[in-house]
């Protein structure tokens, strides 16, 4: 999927990509680990953070390697880092 549409092996060796469908699903590369799936919001530890998905009615379709994808009525896609940034640098 990710090479189809232009993202190469060497930039996900730099991290992670994730590809929102239309607010109705979340594809994401380079997860390392799933820390948290529920309703609302699930957690991925990814390259240099953690990486969550907001929503309504969510869930893990499926499971890759390090890849997978959530559904459900997806709000929100952001990392620790953002969290930090709004928070003014504090760690949650």
């Amino acid at each position: 999927m990710a090479s189809a549409l232009g993202f190469d092996e060497a930039r996900l060796a730099l991290g992670y990509n994730y590809i929102v469908y239309n607010g109705e699903a979340v594809y994401i590369e380079g997860v390392k680990r799933i820390l948290r799936i529920d309703e609302n919001e699930t957690a991925f530890s990814v390259a240099g953070g953690v990486l969550y998905v907001s929503g309504k009615s969510l869930n893990v379709a499926d499971i890759c390697g390090g890849s997978v994808t959530v559904r459900g009525e997806i709000f929100a896609v952001y990392t620790s880092k953002a969290l930090e940034k709004q928070n003014g640098g504090e760690k949650q």
